[in-house]
């Protein structure tokens, strides 16, 4: 049979063998009119109380998407095309008739800066070291000077206006997928920025995780007909780390699709909320929205069309929680908040297609954590764009964004007066022992140390899969010819499949037969099914980084894996399918079109939190 029709006949059938038939498609609604400024649209939470403070939009003021509370308690909010303000709230319980919020348009005015807009259209902002963060997205603005970046605010001379702008990193990325926000870290000792799916990866000082990214999917590309997402680079949205003056910058994490923001828990853990893509709904590739624990090198796996990559894979850090359809915008952590401790210790996601603000509970699952949420804030409409813990302990936010009508809220509980002392340190036990594993090998990310390899081979087969992410990426941050021999000639399977998956990236091509001679040695039956996943990744990858076997080893390497399939579930025959037609199995097609005429959706890892009936009919 000709390969490319064999090919196409069994992506065909991969599509199919996963597809949901009873699924429903995600409607493409958008929000249309004015929202509301009255409080009686909030859904609120048993004794907490809302306040509309403020109506930019009323005000010409513009659509509001960001903001941060400086070191005198005013907020500082940006509208998304225009300007940035400065904004003096009356405390909680005031009388709004005789105090009213206070509102200032920072004119950021430098000697011989001719600029129309001085500084604005941010996505993000931050105040930290006495300086105003600003992410700068110019939303494909050709007129701005100020293009996409990170920029850095200051008032040199005390007159408590800002009269210093410095580009600490120009980011080309722009629009809603583009350069997004900054963060501070826990030690409050440096920035992290987090950027979406069209933003290019400067060249960085350090990185953390891979530097050379490909697709590393076997199933045929099929772009998006629509021709969204066509052109962007194969490393996804991406999260990197810097100091207070930009001096050095290391990438943390990619892989994303458009992430808004994040936030870091009481642990000092990094969390982030990302986006679906809605036209993928009902197809094998499909990823729900999501929130996602973000350790050292993560590489979450978000590829164009159809390469997305499943949560499932071992080199694919997944999800501790699928949220279902949506859009979503600001994450922040409610440890210093005047709530009850459940949702001090809690993390909200915002979504803005469905007005939705989610209260994330983490309980700590060996060195990561699962997740549950709850509707803690909703309104229909409520495009929410960005929230923040104010210095009183309140809870503000904004919907707005796409020049539609903007407000500020301000939701407290009680009379806001509850203690939010600093949460009580967690003592030690088994997840901090793991987390600290953990840790200690994500310290040889991107460091050459002739104490690497030793410290994470054994770590290979650790039970915990993220332990085990972290030791394969502080391996691949060695010199290959540090530990390919122990690689070639590791005779434990789970160890083995480990190391493959890292020299199929890192090794040299010539390396090729001796890996696929070391895989077909393991009795493929006697693997539990999750380390049969991991263990046809590490041929998917082979394959892809190096090519195609020479002919007797590619008999050999059919003749190892066809009798396998059809496997016992989706996410196994997926894999067998892509990689038995890449080789040509003459079997493959048949059997898989055998599999198209029984095909079941039984896949738990597209299982959410929501309910798409209920999001729809919102």
């Amino acid at each position: 049979m000709n390969k490319k029709l064999q090919v196409l006949l069994v992506v065909l059938g991969v599509v199919i063998i996963s597809f949901s038939f009873n699924s429903v498609k995600e409607l493409g609604f958008g929000i249309t009119g004015k929202t509301g400024s009255k409080v009686e649209k909030l859904k609120l939470m048993p004794d907490f109380h809302a306040d509309h403070l403020y109506s930019p939009g009323e005000n010409n003021q513009g659509s509001w998407v960001a903001m941060a509370f400086d070191e005198k308690g005013r907020m500082i909010a940006c509208d998304q095309y225009g300007f940035l303000y400065r904004i003096v709230i009356p405390p909680v319980g005031s009388d709004t008739n005789t105090q009213k919020v206070k509102v200032e348009k920072l004119n950021i005015n430098i000697e011989g800066d001719t600029n129309t807009l001085k500084l604005g259209y941010a996505h993000g902002l931050l105040y930290a070291f006495n300086s105003l963060y600003v992410m700068v997205n110019d939303e494909g603005e050709k007129n701005l000077k100020r293009r996409s970046g990170l920029y850095r605010l200051q008032d040199t001379n005390n007159d408590d206006q800002y009269d210093k702008i410095t580009l600490l990193k120009s980011l080309e990325g722009q629009g809603e997928h583009g350069t997004h926000t900054a963060v501070l870290s826990p030690d409050k000792k440096s920035i992290y920025v987090i950027n979406g799916n069209f933003t290019k990866i400067p060249e960085m000082d350090a990185y953390k995780g891979p530097s050379k990214w490909d697709f590393d999917n076997l199933l045929p590309l099929i772009k998006d007909p629509g021709g969204h997402d066509n052109v962007v680079q194969t490393h996804g949205g991406w999260i990197a780390h810097t100091d207070s003056v930009g001096s050095k910058w290391e990438l943390v994490a990619s892989g994303f699709r458009n992430p808004f923001d994040m936030a870091f828990n009481e642990d000092g853990e990094l969390f982030t909320y990302d986006s679906d893509m809605e036209w993928d709904f009902g197809l094998p590739w499909y990823r729900p929205t999501r929130i996602c624990h973000v350790t050292s090198g993560a590489e979450f796996g978000w590829r164009q069309g159809t390469n997305k990559w499943s949560p499932s894979w071992p080199d694919n850090s997944p999800p501790i929680l699928n949220i279902g359809q949506g859009s979503p915008t600001s994450v922040f952590s409610g440890q210093t908040a005047r709530f009850p401790d459940k949702y001090r210790h809690s993390l909200f996601a915002f979504d803005w297609s469905f007005g939705i603000v989610y209260a994330i509970q983490v309980q700590p699952d060996g060195s990561s954590y699962k997740a549950q949420a709850e509707e803690f804030i909703s309104g229909a409409p409520l495009p929410l764009t960005d929230g923040i813990i104010g210095p009183d302990g309140a809870l503000y936010f904004l919907p707005g964004g796409r020049r539609i009508e903007s407000y500020l809220y301000r939701v407290y509980y009680k009379d806001n007066k509850q203690p939010n002392e600093p949460l009580a340190v967690t003592p030690a036990n088994e997840a901090s022992q793991a987390r600290k594993l953990r840790h200690d090998l994500e310290q040889f990310h991107g460091v050459t140390s002739d104490k690497a390899v030793d410290a994470a081979w054994p770590n290979l087969k650790n039970k915990d899969r993220f332990i085990r992410y972290a030791a394969r990426v502080a391996i691949q941050s060695q010199p290959v010819s540090q530990w390919q021999e122990k690689a070639l000639t590791e005779k434990d399977p789970q160890i083995l499949t480990q190391a493959i998956i890292a020299l199929a990236r890192y090794g040299d091509k010539s390396l090729e037969s001796r890996m696929l001679k070391s895989l077909m040695t393991v009795s493929y039956k006697q693997l539990p099914s999750t380390q049969q996943i991991d263990f046809l990744r590490a041929v998917e990858l082979t394959l892809f980084r190096m090519g195609l076997p020479e002919a007797a080893q590619n008999t050999q390497l059919i003749a190892y894996l066809g009798p396998n399939y059809p496997a016992a579930n989706n996410e196994l025959n997926r894999l067998f399918s892509k990689i038995l037609a890449t080789i040509g199995d003459p079997q493959v097609v048949p059997k898989t079109l055998a599999l198209v005429a029984t095909a079941k959706d039984n896949d738990s890892l597209q299982k959410t939190f929501s309910n798409s009936n209920d999001l729809i009919m919102r």
